[in-house]
C-alpha cells in the first residue's frame, strides 16, 4: 500500500548533524534516546527558537541491519526449499525519531544484489512493504570510495522502520552483504519549501530570437541549489576532490530516471525530497554530490541537481559507464506504480529540448555510448539492468522524444552550418562543449578546439588557441572588442590575430595574446609599415597615473591617451628616458605630441617639456619648459 503522508511538522531546532553507525538494537540504543520502544508514541517536534537558515543540513542516522545467525538462516532457506527469499539481513520493527527518507547500503565486495524491502510507521500505522531499487551509478574515482546500496525513498514524516534483505539466487549459502546499514534522513524544513515555484529562477541566459535565425528552446525556470537549501559543505565530506565538479567534453544523450519514491507528495515537500536524496548520496553512499543533474517533480517544477552550473556539462553519478556525455534527468516518483503527470512530462520535454538543441543533437536519433547503440533520449533501463524509470515512463518515451523534437524545431543555425563546413565533430573544432546560446546581439558555441561566434553584423567566425583563451577571459562579445570580424590569420610582425568590431587580439610567442581596441587599435593599425618602431602590445590597456588618462605598453614603447590630446606615441630611446624620469608622474607630464621626425632625429612633446633623440649620437636630450 502507498505510504500515508501528513503535513510537514514545524522545523526542528538546529542540531549538529550526526552520522552514527549503530551496531545493535536494544538497551544501548534506547538509552541513547534516539530509538523509542515500539509501543511508545513519537515525541512531538519542538518549535525552532530562530528563523530557519537559508540552507538546511539534513540529519542522517544509520542503523545496523544485522544478519541472522547461520543456523536460523539455513533453516529459513531449507523451509523455503531454497527458493528466492531467504533472509540475509533483518532489522525488526522499531520506533525512531522523525525521518522522511530511507535508503540502505552495505560494504563493497558483495557480487549479488539482494532484494531490499522496507516499511515505515506513519501517523501511528505501519505501511506495506516497499521494495527499494538497488543502484550503483557512480563511476571512476567517485565509485572507488562508494558503498553499494539502494535508491533513497521518501515516505514523508515517519517514526518507525523495519528492513529485510532477501536473497535472490535461491541457494542456501548465498553470500550475505556485510555491514548492512539503513539510513534514516531528516532533511529538515525551510521557509522556502512552501513555495518552490516562486523560488524558481531562469537559467542565466537570454533566449530571445535574434534576427531571422531560429529561436533556440528557452531555458526552463530552475530551482537552484541555493533555493532548495543545499548545504554545500556536504560536497566535501568524501574528500577534497569532490569539492570541485568534474565536467564532460560534450553532451551526446540524455538518460531519464525516476527517484522510485512516493507519488503522493505535496508541492511543499519537493525541495525536502531533493535535500534527502542529496544527503543520502553524500553521507551514506559516499558520493561526491547528488547523482542526478536535474530533477522534475510531479507539479512540473525543475530542480538543479549536481553542483557545477546548469549550463555546464557536469559529470553526474546516475548511470555508471553512461555518465560521460549524458545529462541525467530524474522524475520524482515511482513510475512502476503510477502514471507521470502531464505537468511533469511537459517540463521534462522542455528540459531535454533546451539541453539537446544547443549541442545539435537529434532528439529522435541514435548515438553510440560505452560501446552500445542507444537512443539520444534513453531510459535508465535501456543502458542498465534496472526497472528505472518505471514502466509507465518507458511506455511514454517515444511520445517524449516526439515532444522534444517539436520543441527543438530547427537547430540548423549559422553556427551549426559553419561547424558542419569545418567537418563537424571530426573536423578542426571537435564536439561542442557548451550549448549554442545568445550573447548580446549574437550567439556563441564553445567547441573542444575553438569557438564559433555569430552576429547579424559580422557573420560567423572562428576563434581558437591563445586568442580564444584571452577573448573568453575578456567576456567575449560583451567586451568593447565586440564580435569577431575574421577567423584567425597572419598578423603584423609575425603575430597571429583575429580582428573584431572595434579592435584585434594579437598573439605571439614573445608577448602572448593581448587585445588592442578603440583609439589605440586604430593608431597601431595606421602605423602600417612603421609598426616595428612600436612593436606588439605586451599588456592590456589600463588607467594611467594621471586622472583621466589611459596607457598601453608595447615591445618598444607606450601609447598614452587623454581626452584633450588623443592618442600619443612614445617609443625607443625616448620611451626609455621618459620611463627613467618617472613617465607621466615626472615634471614632463603626459605627451601632447607623440613621436615625430625633427631635423637630425625624432622628438616627443610633453606637457612640461620635450625629449629629443639624436640619430647621429643615439642620445636623448631633455628640455623643460
Amino acid at each position: 500500500m502507498p505510504p500515508v503522508t501528513r503535513p510537514v511538522p514545524s522545523p526542528c531546532p538546529s542540531r549538529r548533524p550526526v552520522r552514527a553507525v549503530l551496531v545493535g538494537v536494544g538497551v544501548a540504543l534506547l538509552s541513547a534516546g534516539w530509538l523509542q520502544p515500539s509501543t511508545a508514541a513519537p515525541a512531538a517536534p519542538t518549535a525552532p527558537t530562530a528563523p530557519p537558515a537559508p540552507t538546511a543540513t539534513p540529519e542522517v542516522r544509520e542503523l545496523a541491519v544485522p544478519a541472522p545467525p547461520p543456523q536460523r538462516r539455513r533453516r529459513a532457506a531449507t523451509t523455503a526449499r531454497a527458493r528466492p527469499g531467504a533472509v540475509l539481513a533483518q532489522l525488526p520493527a522499531i520506533a525512531t525519531s522523525a525521518f522522511s527518507t530511507v535508503g540502505v547500503t552495505w560494504a563493497p565486495g558483495t557480487d549479488a544484489e539482494p532484494l531490499v524491502k522496507v516499511r515505515v510507521r506513519t501517523d501511528g500505522a505501519w505501511s506495506g512493504w516497499e521494495v527499494l531499487e538497488t543502484s550503483n551509478d557512480a563511476d571512476g574515482a567517485e565509485a572507488a570510495g562508494a558503498r553499494p546500496g539502494t535508491d533513497p525513498r521518501w515516505f514523508g514524516d515517519s517514526t518507525g522502520v523495519e528492513v529485510r534483505l532477501l536473497g535472490t539466487s535461491g541457494t542456501v549459502d548465498e553470500p550475505a552483504p556485510a555491514d548492512v546499514r539503513v539510513a534514516l534522513v531528516d532533511p529538515r524544513s525551510l521557509e522556502a519549501d512552501v513555495a518552490p515555484v516562486a523560488s524558481a529562477v531562469p537559467a542565466p541566459a537570454s533566449t530571445a530570437r535574434t534576427a531571422a535565425v531560429p529561436a533556440l528552446s528557452p531555458a526552463p525556470a530552475i530551482v537552484t541549489r541555493a533555493r532548495w537549501g543545499a548545504d554545500e559543505k556536504l560536497r566535501s565530506l568524501n574528500g577534497k576532490r569532490c569539492a570541485t565538479p568534474d565536467y564532460d567534453t560534450t553532451l551526446r544523450a540524455a538518460i531519464v530516471h525516476h527517484t522510485a519514491g512516493t507519488n503522493s507528495y505535496r508541492r511543499s515537500d519537493s525541495a525536502a525530497i531533493v535535500r534527502g536524496i542529496y544527503a543520502f548520496h553524500t553521507k551514506s553512499r559516499g558520493w561526491c554530490d547528488i547523482g542526478y543533474n536535474l530533477l522534475v517533480d510531479r507539479f512540473g517544477t525543475v530542480f538543479e541537481g549536481r553542483y557545477g552550473g546548469v549550463w555546464n556539462l557536469v559529470h553526474g553519478a546516475h548511470a555508471t559507464r553512461w555518465n560521460a556525455g549524458t545529462v541525467g534527468v530524474s522524475l520524482m516518483g515511482n513510475f512502476e506504480t503510477a502514471v507521470p503527470t502531464k505537468a511533469m512530462m511537459t517540463s521534462t520535454a522542455k528540459v531535454l529540448a533546451w539541453k539537446l538543441e544547443g549541442f545539435y543533437r537529434d532528439p529522435r536519433g541514435k548515438v553510440t555510448l560505452a560501446g552500445q547503440r542507444i537512443d539520444v533520449i534513453a531510459g535508465h533501463g535501456d543502458v542498465m539492468a534496472t526497472a528505472c524509470p518505471g514502466r509507465h515512463v518507458e511506455a511514454r518515451m517515444d511520445a517524449l522524444r516526439k515532444a522534444v523534437d517539436r520543441r527543438v524545431g530547427s537547430y540548423r543555425t549559422p553556427i551549426h552550418s559553419r561547424w558542419q563546413q569545418l567537418g563537424g565533430e571530426r573536423g578542426s573544432l571537435g564536439s561542442p562543449v557548451t550549448p549554442e546560446r545568445p550573447l548580446g546581439k549574437g550567439r556563441v558555441t564553445h567547441f573542444q578546439r575553438g569557438d564559433l561566434l555569430w552576429s547579424p553584423a559580422t557573420g560567423t567566425h572562428r576563434v581558437t588557441g591563445t586568442i580564444r583563451t584571452r577573448y573568453r577571459a575578456l567576456g567575449e562579445a560583451r567586451h568593447a572588442l565586440g564580435f569577431p570580424t575574421s577567423d584567425e590569420r597572419a598578423g603584423v610582425l609575425g603575430s597571429r590575430q583575429n580582428t573584431f568590431q572595434d579592435g584585434a587580439i594579437l598573439a605571439s610567442r614573445a608577448t602572448g595574446a593581448v587585445e588592442l581596441h578603440g583609439a589605440f587599435y586604430r593608431h597601431h593599425r595606421a602605423l602600417g609599415a612603421e609598426v616595428a618602431r612600436l612593436g606588439l602590445p605586451t599588456a592590456p590597456r589600463r588607467p594611467g597615473a594621471v586622472a583621466g588618462s589611459q596607457l598601453q605598453a608595447f615591445q618598444h614603447g607606450r601609447l598614452y591617451w587623454l581626452r584633450s590630446t588623443g592618442v600619443q606615441e612614445v617609443n625607443g630611446a625616448i620611451a626609455t628616458t621618459y620611463t627613467r624620469l618617472g613617465a607621466e608622474t615626472s615634471s614632463l607630464g603626459l605627451p601632447v605630441r607623440g613621436d615625430h621626425a625633427v631635423p637630425g632625429g625624432r622628438a616627443v612633446e610633453f606637457q612640461g617639456g620635450r625629449v629629443t633623440w639624436d640619430s647621429a649620437t643615439a642620445k636623448t636630450t631633455v628640455t623643460y619648459r
